[in-house]
């Protein structure tokens, strides 16, 4: 039997897992003993690099070897990192996460089982990933020496490990908050099969920003005049001890009313904070998630919510219980926040490659995130023409025929293709963001209103393939950081 592994790449841990011989969805832990691995990587004077725990430790001796939240950088095209003799990017640094999840992963299966190793993953990204994070998330992955099956969205891999023993007609809400990236999914399970209605997402909001907002309220009530961001452009060690006594500090308010944050800086300190503080200097945090939601929920026909769902280790904040609670009148279910997503991921692999259906749920239609379109001249402007809307099913073919030249006499064109969160046929280019252009070229002059056809399709990997042809000359190209492959 064929056997893949499921991974979740998170923005602060990263988890690993597989469907056993007992069709058991199991977790496999790393050569530390952890289930869970942080996504921090550090390197040597050497430039070798080490990941996980012992990174993370590094994270206030040594910051300027260290690097963590790689996630948020996917979007990010001039992220580069010099450190020592080697130049990083986030690709990179994304496929030593992955090394070492896969490599524990295949060491201990040799070990105690004496099994061969595997290299076929499912790997799982936020929701509202666009396509150049998702290709760049596939590229760490063959980097890592992967073969990389598909990509999954975080919240569907939950709703489907979820579903494992809760196969009944329910309309749910997927709430992730992991450490970096924020989704909501909004999912209806009818007679064994999951349909994704809607999603939405901010990939710059995570449990991080409240880690910062604490670190900051604690700067300020000892009256230093600094902030965060100020300590992150001038002092990274300073910033990333501080940081992490504050992530410390919220989860002991998870079940306590009040504890002690202690950090160095001119100093040893002490500060008291309590849970009731700590919600109310996060309350405009909550409200961006809630603003989320409501958007999310609009799109997919404001539906009565049956279950919430909590995921994302963050979302184990008390305060996300109540607000939960409050605007929806359920009680939401933890359901193992730093594991589902790894679980669902290694489920969806397993079904996708063997049709295997003994466990769970299967998935029916998933939803893009992002609308993508192609510049053209509406009404004497140049505007963006959405090809592919934010709430389309994440797997379409869609063939437009309505473009075509605007003077006499052209001999090219050029395509330029867009992505923007702006769920209508049309939108402003300022609201979109260029993804690539090119030129067809085809020699011989040709009247105006020639026809240009586009073909639009993308896979259940969210990656976008484009076709466009006119006059017998034709670009087919992958929407990616690489450029268009010319036909």
């Amino acid at each position: 039997m064929e056997e893949f592994y499921g991974i979740d790449l998170g923005t602060t841990n990263s988890c690993i897992a597989i469907i056993d011989e007992d069709d058991s969805v199991t977790v496999v832990t790393n050569m530390e003993g952890q289930l869970t691995t942080p996504s921090v990587v550090a390197y040597d004077e050497d430039g070798t690099p080490y990941v996980g725990t012992a990174a993370k430790a590094n994270m206030a001796n040594d910051p300027e070897r260290t690097v963590s939240f790689i996630k948020r950088e996917m979007s990010n095209d001039d992220y580069r990192r010099r450190i020592g003799n080697i130049n990083i990017n986030p690709i990179d640094v994304s496929a030593e996460i992955l090394k070492k999840l896969v490599g524990d992963a295949n060491q201990k299966r040799q070990d105690e089982e004496g099994k061969d190793p595997i290299n076929k993953v499912v790997i799982t990204v936020p929701a509202y990933f666009g396509n150049a994070e998702r290709t760049r998330t596939m590229e760490a992955g063959k980097r890592a020496g992967l073969e990389v099956i598909s990509l999954i969205n975080e919240p569907t891999a939950a709703a489907l490990s979820f579903g494992i023993k809760n196969k009944q007609n329910r309309t749910i809400l997927v709430y992730d908050l992991g450490g970096g990236t924020f989704d909501v999914s909004i999912m209806k399970i009818r007679n064994g099969v999951m349909d994704t209605l809607a999603t939405n997402g901010n990939h710059q909001l995570g449990g991080v920003d409240w880690d910062e907002k604490l670190a900051d309220y604690v700067l300020q009530k000892e009256n230093f005049n600094v902030t965060c961001n100020d300590l992150k452009a001038n002092d990274m060690a300073t910033y990333g001890s501080l940081v992490i006594g504050a992530e410390d500090a919220k989860k002991i308010l998870t079940t306590k009313e009040k504890t002690t944050l202690r950090y160095n800086y001119k100093g040893v300190h002490n500060t008291e904070i309590t849970r009731e503080e700590f919600e109310d200097l996060t309350a405009e945090l909550m409200g961006m998630t809630d603003q989320i939601i409501d958007v999310a929920m609009e799109m997919a026909g404001n539906p009565k919510i049956d279950d919430v769902l909590l995921v994302g280790g963050s979302s184990r904040m008390p305060m996300v219980k109540s607000f939960v609670e409050k605007k929806f009148g359920v009680t939401p279910r933890v359901f193992e926040p730093d594991l589902a997503v790894a679980k669902g991921a290694a489920l969806y692999a397993a079904q996708e490659e063997k049709g295997y259906t003994e466990v769970g749920i299967q998935l029916g239609n998933d939803k893009g995130s992002a609308s993508y379109g192609v510049a053209a001249y509406v009404g004497g402007k140049e505007m963006v023409c959405n090809l592919i809307l934010m709430n389309d099913d994440l797997c379409v073919n869609k063939s437009f025929d309505e473009f075509c030249t605007r003077a006499d006499g052209q001999t090219s064109v050029h395509i330029a293709f867009y992505e923007s969160r702006v769920n209508e046929d049309v939108c402003e280019l300022y609201m979109a963001q260029l993804l690539q252009e090119g030129d067809i070229e085809w020699g011989r002059p040709v009247p105006k209103g020639t026809p240009l056809k586009y073909v639009v399709e993308r896979g259940k990997d969210g990656i976008i393939k484009v076709h466009a042809e006119i006059q017998g000359r034709s670009a087919d190209f992958e929407i990616n950081t690489k450029g268009i492959a010319k036909g």
